[in-house]
């Protein structure tokens, strides 16, 4: 479940989320963030700011690669955080991303 706020060129986007933090499960949320940004013409390169949050950081940590993955050079400023848990009780890992759309 993500909800999708857009401000003039910027994009909002949060809650994509996924209770598998695996390379599979960490896939499906940044296809799901970057069909979300597609569908507003941008990328992740147009990503400025991403926030993750999980319950497990260290395999968080583990499977960075994929991430960074789906970023092509530039990465955006990011913070991740550790928590006890998400709104979605069996969620382990949810992202945000605000983007700067093209014009």
């Amino acid at each position: 479940m993500e909800s999708i706020y857009f401000n003039f060129n910027i994009l909002y986007i949060s809650g994509a989320v996924t209770n598998d933090i695996t390379a599979k499960g960490i896939t499906s949320v940044y296809n799901a963030l970057k069909a979300s940004l597609s569908s507003y013409g941008a990328t992740f390169e147009h990503v400025v700011k991403e926030n993750l949050y999980t319950t497990d950081i260290e395999t968080m940590k583990k499977y960075n690669y994929v991430r960074k993955g789906f970023y092509k050079g530039d990465f955006p400023a990011a913070t991740w955080v550790q928590i006890e848990r998400l709104y979605m009780p069996k969620a382990k890992l949810e992202v945000e991303l605000i983007a700067h759309l093209p014009k």
